[in-house]
């Protein structure tokens, strides 16, 4: 059966929640020190952080003695508190066992956030999504479940927060990853993916489609997205949510849980035989998530299976049927469910 974190642990969850979902902007940087130079006899204040790259960057606040550098200090001061008080939080989570983001995969999804990319079109899918998803219910997930790839969805339209003469790969170069573009198989066809320099993280970008996976473009961010059956069905009802990093919470947009479960179910059936762990584990976040909800929001699964698409049914039902002998330890009632599923979705 799904393993829930204490209240205490969910409402600590909720409160930082609340507070990162006020961001506006999320800093890069650490929360930063104060540092004094003197020159020719006269005292200066500078606030010094260091970036992702692991550069210190130095932003003079005044003279020492003048009023507006003492209230630039004490600025500082209070922005460096808040951002470490939440980093506190945030270690405690971790710890706790709500599943989080690496580094990187932190900052870049901060990065894209700050473009604008979640409250423009973009949302979060794959791994980290599923992570995000359990942390929103409350799940303690025994098994980690890292993944380095960023995965995001769009409907066909995504932008910025500010329109200007920037590609999608020269935003998450501001996160201090030094990325590129991946080429593809055909050289005739756009790329879709980006790599960190150096680094397993991966970039996506996904779009809905057909078993055809063509490329189609994103104009709006110069860039081009892969094409994916029944994706329109897994991004089209996507709401708010939240990944942890190693010190920030990054607000973004997340399928609905219940869609994110079938879809999962039928993605397991699109998977090239040769990538059976990877079906496997479609399937197995799939019942995490199924178990999950039946605990809690029985109706949001009953409202998913209601909007499945009539081509996707027959796949739903075949992945339920495979998932059974994965749900051992699973609630009976989530059992139930996939054997409902399996019988005809």
């Amino acid at each position: 059966m799904a393993s829930f974190h204490n209240d205490a642990l969910q409402t600590l969850y909720a409160s930082v929640s609340e507070r990162a979902s006020a961001q506006s902007c999320i800093p890069l940087h650490s929360p930063g020190s104060a540092a004094q130079k003197t020159v020719a006899g006269k005292t200066y204040l500078y606030w010094r952080v260091y970036l992702a790259s692991g550069k210190h960057k130095e932003t003079s606040l005044g003279r020492v003695g003048d009023p507006r550098c003492e209230a630039a200090l004490e600025e500082k001061r209070l922005e460096s508190a808040e951002m470490r008080e939440l980093a506190s939080e945030v270690q405690l989570l971790r710890k706790a066992g709500f599943a989080a983001a690496d580094n990187s995969s932190a900052l870049t999804l901060a990065t894209l956030f700050n473009a604008g990319i979640f409250s423009h079109g973009g949302v979060l899918v794959g791994s980290h999504a599923f992570g995000a998803l359990l942390n929103s219910l409350g799940v303690r997930l025994a098994a980690n479940y890292a993944t380095e790839d960023i995965d995001i969805g769009s409907a066909g339209s995504i932008s910025v927060a500010i329109p200007q003469e920037r590609s999608f790969l020269d935003i998450l170069r501001d996160s201090g990853v030094a990325f590129f573009e991946v080429p593809e198989l055909d050289p005739q066809k756009p790329s879709t993916a980006f790599k960190a320099r150096g680094r397993p993280l991966k970039v996506d970008l996904l779009v809905p489609g057909t078993e055809a996976y063509e490329t189609k473009p994103l104009p709006q961010i110069r860039a081009h997205a892969t094409g994916l059956p029944y994706f329109g069905y897994l991004i089209s009802d996507a709401t708010r949510g939240f990944v942890l990093g190693k010190e920030h919470v990054v607000p973004v947009m997340l399928p609905d849980p219940a869609r994110f479960a079938l879809h999962k179910l039928i993605v397991s059936t699109l998977r090239d035989p040769s990538r059976a762990l990877k079906a496997d584990k479609d399937r197995r976040q799939a019942t995490v998530l199924i178990d999950a909800l039946m605990e809690k929001f029985p109706d949001w699964l009953t409202t998913a299976v209601a909007d499945l698409d009539e081509g996707a049914r027959p796949r739903v039902a075949l992945a339920a049927s495979q998932a059974m002998n994965l749900v051992s330890r699973s609630s009976e009632r989530a059992r139930d469910f996939l054997a409902d599923l399996g019988a005809g979705a």
